[in-house]
């Protein structure tokens, strides 16, 4: 019993260590919100990328969705949540649109439109991920998202354009 005890207690020190050290990756405050960064997105941020977001460290409830989110060349962007199946799932649907900005490797989606006023990813390869604040129920939520058809499928498109 005390090893379940020690054991449930260091896993919930790991959990706020990964979650505090990681917090700045997805602020939702439009106050601190990236100044100095590029408007346009990264020609390899273009196209669809999938994928879901959940709560870190759920066990009565969940917030768990799916994520559908659309770059544009133009450097607009455009996204949908969907509820994910769960009983007791607290996540809710939700549409998303605005700007994207980029500053190295961090993407940063400006909302224009919805009730996330902005979320900040980091790019690697054919992932964005990151943490974030889900407004509806004011939990840190983990994101990933993998790009449609890889980075192959990019330079194809690039490609298709000419460049």
């Amino acid at each position: 019993m005390l090893y379940r005890t020690f054991i449930a207690v260091l896993s919930a020190v790991a959990t706020g260590a990964l979650v505090a050290g990681c917090a700045e990756l997805g602020a939702t405050s439009s106050a601190s919100a990236p100044s100095a960064a590029v408007a346009a997105p990264a020609s390899d941020l273009v196209g669809i990328w999938r994928g879901d977001f959940g709560w870190i460290g759920a066990f009565f409830y969940e917030d768990e969705a799916t994520v559908v989110l659309q770059i544009k060349e133009d450097g607009t962007f455009t996204a949908t949540v969907a509820r994910g199946t769960g009983t007791n799932n607290l996540a809710k649907p939700v549409s998303l649109s605005g700007t994207v900005v980029t500053h190295g490797n961090r993407v940063t989606l400006r909302n224009s439109h919805g009730p996330w006023a902005w979320v900040t990813l980091v790019h690697s390869g054919d992932t964005l991920y990151g943490l974030a604040i889900d407004p509806a129920i004011e939990t840190t939520v983990m994101i990933k998202l993998e790009h449609e058809g890889g980075l192959t499928a990019g330079a194809s498109h690039r490609a298709s354009q000419g460049r």
